[in-house]
């Protein structure tokens, strides 16, 4: 009798690992989908990767607000990794397109092409910083946000915020 009862705990068990395994993957492929291959509607901008940039002088950024400063160098236009707090003056994603919290929160690396860089020394913070004049941007593939589903090869409508946020 016990053999029996071993035998229908044995195929239940069975069941429910092939019912989550088919859960899991169906879940999967539906992530790999959207943030691989789908291409949404609404495209802002489309995420170039850092051996697809042209010879234009550019740096590397993230967002990172602190006192004083909201952006922080990650790679130079020497190509040299760093990690500097800096400003940038011209053209600014976030305020360009007034990208949403969850969008921001992802810690995504900017392309900023420098025009002109400035070094000097700020007597209300007490410190020595650089400004980079730059004439333009792009993001840095992948795209990230805090959201479970998304696509990573570009901005869309869905990254920027709504009126009432």
């Amino acid at each position: 009798m016990s053999g029996i009862v071993y035998k229908a705990s044995f195929k239940k068990l069975i069941v429910t690992v092939a019912i989550i395994a088919s859960i899991v993957l169906i879940l999967s492929g539906v992530y790999l989908f959207f943030a691989h291959f789908h291409t949404p509607e609404n495209i802002i901008r489309e995420a170039l990767k850092e051996n697809a940039l042209t010879e234009r002088r550019y740096i590397l950024c993230q967002l990172h607000r602190v006192t004083g400063f909201d952006w922080v160098l990650v790679q130079d236009e020497n190509g040299e990794e760093v990690y500097d707090f800096i400003y940038i003056t011209g053209a600014n994603p976030i305020a360009e397109h007034k990208l949403s919290y969850e969008f921001e929160m992802g810690r995504n690396t900017y392309i900023f092409y420098v025009e002109e860089k400035n070094e000097g020394h700020l007597d209300y913070l007490g410190l020595e910083t650089t400004e980079y004049i730059v004439s333009g941007w792009d993001i840095l593939y992948p795209v990230r946000r805090v959201t479970f589903i998304s696509p990573r090869r570009y901005i869309t409508l869905a990254d920027i915020r709504r009126l009432n946020d």
